[in-house]
């Protein structure tokens, strides 16, 4: 009937898991780094992956279907995208985040409406409560699991971090702090890209372990360093002209996102800047899609953060004392806000 409502967009949003879960089938089984640089027929791709014939086709098909596979004269090859982010061989490797996707995000969305209702995060062995996997960095497994999510992380921070240098000119500053700073993946782009600057990747010590892995594979040990931070229990470092946080207060409420952004206040040189990286909400908070998303995410996965719209990171920048504040772009759904001391 014309003009009549279609039930697509129900559909698509009901089914967007089909799409999720192929994806990170693909990577558990590893299949963009097996077929990496081949063009490969359905049976070829069964063997590879040691499938038998009909889950290889339709796992061939529906990989096809959603553009990270491509389909030439019967024969299929990684699509450009999944080159670039999915195989191993590729220095954007994303597939550890992924993985991290599936083992804990998935499952923890699994409890959704209990934590709407309950205004608390999943447990952890539900796949949520983001802040006791930062605390209990004390036995073996806690530090194993604070790692993995480090190296997730650091997949999906190099295309930010490289729209970070361009985005904000460093040249007239000498040294930046990277607070809950991951692998470093800031700060070795603003350290590559500015030989005037130096960083300090400022988290908790299993954190900075991997950090140190990554600074010494870019062969940038003298100018990118860590240090051990928990920045709610120490003040943070002084004698820096930038603070950089990305992905951070998206974590907390407003009053404790405050609190630690006059910390940082108080530790920057005169007329230094913090840099804010979130996805941010419009300002009437309906969109865009990815962060009112990763807002859902917080609520499994915190006990106070949510995803903030500029209005109100500027509001809590004021607060923290800073001015002349700011809003650019980044990369994708990611956004900056700049608040200079």
């Amino acid at each position: 009937m014309s003009g009549q409502v279609s039930p697509d967009p129900v559909f698509q949003m009901l089914t967007g898991f089909f799409a999720s879960k192929t994806l990170m089938a693909a990577v558990e089984m590893d299949v963009f780094t097996k077929i990496d640089g081949r063009q490969v027929t359905a049976q070829e791709f069964g063997q590879v992956l040691k499938l038998e014939s009909r889950p290889a086709q339709v796992f061939a098909s529906a990989l096809a279907s959603v553009g990270l596979l491509e389909a030439k004269n019967g024969r299929f090859s990684n699509s450009p995208v999944a080159a670039a982010f999915l195989s191993k061989k590729s220095p954007a490797y994303m597939g550890d985040f992924v993985r991290m996707a599936d083992e804990r995000l998935y499952k923890g969305w699994d409890s959704l409406s209990w934590s709407l209702a309950n205004n608390k995060p999943v447990e952890v062995k539900k796949g949520g409560d983001a802040e006791s996997l930062f605390n209990d960095a004390k036995n073996e497994q806690g530090i194993e699991a604070i790692q993995k999510f480090t190296h997730a992380m650091h997949g999906i921070s190099i295309g930010p971090a490289m729209a970070l240098a361009k985005a904000f000119d460093f040249t007239k500053y000498k040294s930046m702090i990277d607070i809950g700073g991951g692998s470093g993946a800031y700060s070795l782009q603003v350290a590559k890209e500015y030989p005037n600057m130096t960083a300090t990747v400022a988290d908790l010590a299993p954190v900075c372990k991997v950090a140190e892995g990554y600074i010494a594979k870019y062969g940038l040990s003298g100018r990118v360093k860590t240090t051990q931070l928990d920045f709610w229990k120490q003040d943070i470092p002084k004698g820096h002209d930038v603070a950089f946080l990305s992905h951070i207060i998206h974590d907390y409420d407003e009053e404790k996102d405050v609190t630690l952004l006059k910390k940082i206040y108080a530790s920057l040189n005169p007329g230094g800047a913090v840099i804010i990286s979130e996805w941010m909400l419009n300002d009437d908070k309906t969109g865009p899609v990815p962060s009112a998303m990763m807002g859902m995410n917080m609520i499994i996965e915190t006990n106070g953060g949510r995803n903030y719209s500029f209005a109100e990171i500027s509001e809590m920048l004021k607060k923290a004392g800073f001015k002349n504040i700011e809003k650019r772009p980044l990369a994708g759904p990611a956004q900056i806000a700049i608040g200079y001391k």
